[in-house]
């Protein structure tokens, strides 16, 4: 079952599933690919922006930090993360 990462649980580790790239610019997508967001990574989301709004919110890539829109959030699509059998992770309570 896959969400949206702009709609993601802070601090909970999510796996990319997929990114919808035409609906942004081209260096808006230059940009994602650059910060190493690609289909199959693993990412955390870690903060947003303030308490009144949802923009922008900061990720965990890797050993990277970085601040993405929350409209480029919407167009990520995410999963659980899976360990090396394939089998998802639970869910934390």
């Amino acid at each position: 079952m896959t969400a949206l990462l702009d709609s993601a649980p802070l601090g909970v580790a999510v796996r990319i599933a997929g990114i919808d790239w035409s609906a942004m610019s081209e260096d808006e997508g230059r940009r994602l690919r650059e910060f190493g967001l690609m289909e199959g990574v693993e990412i955390t989301p870690l903060h947003r922006g303030s308490i009144f709004s949802r923009d922008p919110l900061a990720l965990s890539v890797g050993r990277m930090r970085v601040i993405i829109r929350a409209r480029q959030a919407a167009m990520i699509s995410i999963e659980a993360p899976h360990d090396a059998s394939g089998v998802s992770e639970p869910k934390p309570a």
